[in-house]
């Protein structure tokens, strides 16, 4: 049995045999890859997308997937020579002594070591290798937030002292930030994953943070309200915005009832990576209040069918339609076998792919390529491997 694997955060094939990766037909993109001089080798039979990263766990090391800290508790456990790969951030007590560190505990780390300054040099006794960054610390312990994290001003007041901020995952940085506050109660401020917070907060930010480059930066324009999933806009829902300024990276779809008038009224701007879906008699209008001229404008005077989440769409489906509908696919279509090419032709005046449409063979995914208006998506034939199964996105996966 074949089976396809969506996205995978960190791939284990130190076990691996070519008997236990025989049944993967393909992997998606890897964050990080651990595998052993022994399985090397097998590393290029799978069919990976992109990797972000790799590793070689040598002989004898254990492997350890989480953050740790060091303390003298910790090394006074140890009664024998450990080995250890940490998948992970590294931090050394700030009460530690020198000598307490001992040769009996080696480390090979994926990620950073946190460090007091006493400590900088000492802490080689046990750090074989180090892939991240050696940081050193002067007062408290870096604060860890795994996940989505929104720094607001209430996080800010429960600190009893400065702190050091460690965020794996998206900080969300409120708009209503204290900046003077922030300024005194974030000592340093690291991020592993991606930023997004206000332009007028970029940069106080700049001052804090050690380093740009294991994060991705998104600055969102002042005065702007945040959309975070795409929205249907009639006459009456547009009203909420009250000449607001929107900005979003999904499709926004403005429905027919909405007026010249009313949309002048309601919305300033929009600033948009995503598509606006409108009718032909607005379509000028939404080019005027889009602050950026790459932003797709999808305009339409027939009907319009959105699919955003996954619909398998027959052959009598398309025949129930009264007439030929602009199809805008954000999510996921799969066309039956059963679908005819004249129907197909007939059903549809144009498609936008902006996600992806599973065709059942060649000859339907040629006549769909005649209807398409936008693709940034993809077009794919259905798989037919007998008794075949797909997994989707997973933390991590051993082999």
């Amino acid at each position: 049995m074949s089976q396809r694997i969506g996205n995978v955060g960190l791939l284990n094939i130190v076990n691996a045999t070519p008997e236990s990766i025989k049944g993967i037909e393909s992997i998606g993109n890897v964050g990080m890859v651990l595998y052993s001089k022994d399985t090397a080798p097998l590393l290029s039979q799978l069919n990976i997308g992109n990797i972000g990263g790799s590793a070689e766990i040598p002989e004898g090391y254990s492997l350890l997937n989480s953050n740790i800290t060091i303390d003298h508790s910790y090394l006074e456990s140890i009664s024998e020579p450990t080995f250890l790969f940490i998948s992970g951030d590294v931090t050394f007590e700030k009460n530690l002594q020198g000598t307490a560190l001992n040769k009996e505990l080696q480390l090979i780390i994926s990620g950073n070591v946190f460090v007091p300054a006493h400590l900088s040099g000492a802490v080689n006794i046990v750090i074989k290798n180090c892939l991240g960054n050696i940081i050193t610390y002067e007062n408290s312990l870096p604060r860890y937030e795994n996940g989505a994290f929104t720094l607001t001003n209430s996080f800010l007041f429960s600190l009893n002292e400065p702190q050091w901020l460690v965020v794996n995952g998206l900080l969300k940085v409120e708009d209503s930030l204290d900046l003077e506050l922030f300024e005194v109660k974030i000592t340093k401020l690291e991020v592993n994953g991606k930023i997004s917070l206000y332009q007028h907060q970029e940069a106080s930010l700049h001052k804090k943070i050690t380093s740009l480059t294991a994060c991705k930066l998104e600055i969102i324009p002042n005065g702007y309200v945040v959309l975070n999933k795409s929205i249907r806009l009639n006459a009456r829902s547009i009203r909420r915005f009250k000449n607001k300024k929107l900005y979003t990276k999904k499709p926004i779809m403005i429905e027919k009832d909405v007026t010249r008038e009313l949309l002048s009224t309601t919305i300033a701007s929009i600033h948009s990576t995503s598509v606006i879906i409108c009718q032909e008699q607005l379509e000028d209008l939404i080019f005027e209040v889009s602050s950026l001229l790459e932003t797709e404008v999808l305009a339409y005077d027939q009907q319009v069918i959105m699919i955003e989440g996954d619909e398998v769409w027959s052959n009598e489906q398309f025949l129930a339609l009264t007439q030929p509908t602009n199809f805008i696919i954000n999510g996921q279509m799969r066309l039956d076998e059963d679908v005819e090419e004249t129907v197909l032709l007939e059903s549809i005046a144009t498609i936008d792919i902006l996600g992806e449409v599973i065709v059942p063979h060649k000859k339907i995914k040629g006549s769909l390529q005649n209807l398409i208006r936008v693709c940034t998506g993809s077009i794919n034939e259905a798989t037919r491997t007998d008794g075949g199964s797909s997994l989707k996105n997973i933390g991590e996966l051993c082999l």
